[in-house]
């Protein structure tokens, strides 16, 4: 909303030329390339909104982040003993 970027709901990429349209935005825009953000298979039951979401996301990503990285009991895999 800061920036003024609209976005598919659908896909998730941006809209047509509306990448960064207020002030700062043109601004900060500038400086990086259009990029979508990620979509979510959702369904409606009555008046409640389900939404599919990858619970093991944060795991995954900590796999990743930890490679190569000593944590603060020396370890490079973030495990605990």
């Amino acid at each position: 909303p800061v920036l003024g970027t609209k976005f598919n709901l659908k896909t998730g990429a941006v809209a047509e030329g509306d990448w960064c349209t207020s002030p700062i935005g043109k601004i900060v825009g500038g400086l990086f390339e259009p990029a979508g953000v990620p979509t979510y298979s959702c369904k409606t039951k009555g008046s409640v909104v389900e939404v599919q979401v990858d619970v093991n996301y944060k795991a995954a990503f900590e796999s990743q982040y930890w490679s190569g990285i000593l944590d603060a009991q020396g370890k490079s895999n973030g495990k605990y003993y």
